[in-house]
């Protein structure tokens, strides 16, 4: 241990664990060695975390919490792998965070994070920088989530798929594709349109908004995809080249619009009347 660290008397704290200063561990709280929570880390009562843990500085995890605990995985077997958290983090109550499945392998979480109330990280995932899940979201494993993607409560994500950066997916929705960035997802892996508010929180300026828009329209919207000709296309700007390589990346197949797409078009049933 390094510098001032608060532990509570309740607290079972393995001996190879290795604290920065500042380090707050509340009640009943279980720290597993080697691991290493980093300075001004908060932990409440009754959290678990590790073993092999490596934790950055100014994280909170609230009660209930656990972290790098071994992954619901059949073909783990004991090997050492690992869990690693970034800075400033907010792990709410009763989080589960599973460390990775093949020997040396890691489940990341980035920096500047929101995990809501029961939110499950399965075993070898990454989540970017200030992604959120909220309550209840479920990860299965080999999930990638974007730098501020927004998953939206009770969503379920199958296991090897991609959450692009920025995208949103809408409560209670499900995908085992792909979600492109900036998209807007809702049902099942159902594409509906791009995320403006998130773009525009981000600070992409309009004329960037609008490219992406439009390209999403003319290729992603628009009927059956093709690859081929998406590969020859000239991206007008980094966004637009970002979905661009994504989708063309993908092996699981991306998220596509239900037809008629979008709110706003009328039913067989209205054009008839």
């Amino acid at each position: 241990m390094t510098g001032k660290v608060d532990i509570h008397p309740t607290a079972i704290v393995d001996r190879t664990v290795e604290f920065g200063a500042g380090v707050s561990v509340g009640p009943f709280c279980v720290v597993k060695g080697p691991t290493t929570i980093g300075e001004g880390s908060v932990l409440m009562e009754r959290v678990s975390v590790g073993p092999l843990v490596t934790m950055g500085r100014a994280n909170r995890v609230h009660p209930g919490a656990v972290i790098g605990h071994e992954p619901q995985d059949h073909s783990y077997h004991g090997a050492p792998t690992r869990t690693t958290i970034g800075d400033e983090n907010e792990i709410r109550e009763y989080v589960t965070i599973h460390r990775g499945t093949k020997e040396g392998s890691t489940t990341v979480i980035g920096s500047r994070t929101l995990l809501m109330s029961g939110a499950h990280v399965a075993h070898n995932c990454l989540v970017e920088d200030r992604a959120i899940l909220a309550n209840g979201v479920l990860l299965a494993g080999h999930v990638v989530v974007g730098e501020g993607a927004f998953l939206s409560g009770g969503v379920l994500v199958h296991q090897f798929v991609r959450i692009g950066r920025l995208a949103l997916l809408r409560g209670g929705s499900r995908t085992s594709r792909d979600v492109p960035p900036f998209a807007i997802m809702d049902g099942t892996h159902t594409l509906r349109t791009i995320n403006r508010v998130g773009l525009r929180r981000a600070g992409l300026p309009r004329e960037t908004i609008e490219a992406v828009e439009r390209f999403y329209k003319e290729w992603l919207l628009a009927g059956p995809l093709d690859r081929r000709a998406l590969s020859a296309y000239l991206a007008p700007c980094p966004e637009v080249a970002e979905i661009v390589s994504f989708v063309l990346e993908s092996r699981r197949g991306i998220c596509a619009p239900k037809r008629p797409c979008g709110p706003f078009r009328k039913t067989d049933e209205e054009e008839a009347d």
